[in-house]
């Protein structure tokens, strides 16, 4: 065994196909996006949006990933992820860890 029993397994996931798969091969929670168009990344495949990600939470725990602000942390919660990963919506801000906070606030919330 490469990790212990209790070590959380992620995955990186588009859809639901992808969910189901990373579920099936053991994964424990999937970052699923990018949601929304991305600034952090260059590259990256167009959104997947709203329908996706809440397919996707269908399947297996949902982190979403991508183009997430803090006015899009609540719809990306109703649509079932459980949670959020962010960058430039805490790294752009005037002041960071209050845009951090104000994020951790929206999805404690929740």
């Amino acid at each position: 065994m490469l990790a212990p029993s209790d070590f959380l397994i992620g995955a990186t996931c588009r859809g639901r196909a992808d969910a189901q798969r990373a579920r099936m091969d053991g994964a424990d929670y999937a970052g699923v996006g990018p949601v929304h168009v991305s600034t952090t990344k260059t590259a990256l495949p167009a959104p997947i949006g709203l329908d996706a990600l809440s397919a996707a939470a269908l399947t297996i725990p949902t982190i979403a990933i991508g183009g997430i602000t803090a006015d899009r942390v609540p719809a990306v919660l109703r649509a079932g992820a459980y949670g959020v990963a962010v960058v430039a919506a805490v790294w752009q801000a005037l002041d960071p860890p209050r845009a951090a906070k104000e994020i951790v606030d929206l999805v404690y919330a929740a």
